[in-house]
């Protein structure tokens, strides 16, 4: 299906694993253009839940933009950075993802982390970002990564360049990762958290997504409307009224599956 991702879908969770283990996972072009597809499969695909992000082999998750194969970036039609559609959040797919970092993750590979719904990593991970001393902007991973953890551990990694590498214990602390895992463990716990994810209802989660991301770009009072009216809207379609009744009857829900174009895009 992908030349540069494994792809696959059971019990209701999507796999993405970026695929180069003998480049380290970075992003080359063709990688570029196939995480948006990947993201749309996900995205359209009734029976996908929630999605796993990891990387192959266990020396690194992502080390960002492959410098032998520069991504393309169409700024005619995308003159924003609306260019780079890496991660779900890009993509603005609301369905849960979990990023499993399970290696190295450098510069555009923090996109994964900042963008992520639930960040599990195993202990023996690291994190850099080396754009400043190679003469690059450290833009948009930490503006995005500032919204997950103090500003100045943010800009220490930013301005400090390949001299700041940030073991896990410390990104654990900081909030940039949720919970450290043993490597042998690690695929097994994003399993088990996205299959208790994959049993809540489809529509009610993407909502929720919704919401609390949508709340970071907005005043409090404009975040509650948009929640509110999330609320409200959701409580007129079909999960609303499974929930109830299967909660009253003490038997588990059957939900319906996810149609995203239920969501207006705002």
């Amino acid at each position: 299906m992908f030349e540069t991702l494994a792809y696959a879908v059971e019990d209701g969770i999507a796999t993405i694993c970026l695929d180069r283990p003998d480049r380290h996972n970075a992003i080359n072009q063709q990688m570029h253009l196939e995480l948006p597809q990947a993201w749309d499969a996900f995205n359209r695909d009734p029976e996908a839940v929630v999605a796993i992000v990891t990387g192959s082999g266990g020396k690194a998750f992502c080390t960002g933009a492959d410098v032998a194969d520069l991504p393309q970036l169409d700024r005619d039609n995308a003159p924003s950075h609306d260019a780079i559609r890496w991660t779900g959040l890009q993509n603005r797919v609301w369905k849960p993802v979990i990023c499993a970092v399970n290696g190295l993750t450098v510069g555009g590979g923090l996109h994964f982390i900042a963008d992520a719904d639930i960040v599990l990593a195993s202990e023996t991970v690291s994190f850099c970002d080396t754009h400043v001393s190679v003469g690059l902007v450290a833009g948009l991973e930490p503006v995005s990564l500032a919204r997950r953890m103090p500003l100045e551990a943010v800009l220490r990694l930013a301005l400090l360049g390949r001299d700041e590498r940030m073991p896990a214990e410390r990104a654990l602390a900081l909030g940039m990762v949720g919970e450290l895992v043993s490597p042998d463990a690690l695929m097994d716990r994003a399993r088990e958290m996205a299959a208790s994810i994959a049993k809540n209802s489809p529509s009610a989660m993407a909502r929720t997504k919704r919401a609390i991301w949508q709340s970071l770009e907005l005043p409090l009072g404009a975040a509650l409307d948009g929640a509110w009216q999330e609320i409200l809207t959701h409580n007129e379609g079909p999960d609303f009224a499974e929930g109830v009744a299967a909660f009253l009857e003490q038997r588990a829900p059957q939900w319906q599956p996810f149609d995203p174009e239920t969501l207006d895009d705002r």
